[in-house]
């Protein structure tokens, strides 16, 4: 049991230090913070457009079945 709640402490603490990591690392590359920002924003954006346009048709599937 106290293997599994150390196998969690390390993925929150991993996951905690991936943000200022990536952009300690992009930095470094030569990428600004902003361009980071503008692309993870971008990204998270058309997440989102994607997530709500499948959840629309499951939503639309779901009642031209339930018609028929």
């Amino acid at each position: 049991m106290a293997e599994h709640a150390a196998t969690e402490t390390g993925i929150a603490l991993a996951t905690k230090a991936a943000p200022p990591v990536t952009v300690s690392i992009a930095t470094v590359a030569g990428y600004q913070v902003s361009e980071l920002v503008l692309w993870a924003t971008l990204i998270y954006t058309t997440l989102l457009i994607g997530h709500k346009v499948y959840q629309i048709y499951t939503d639309v599937t779901k009642s031209i079945d339930k018609t028929e």
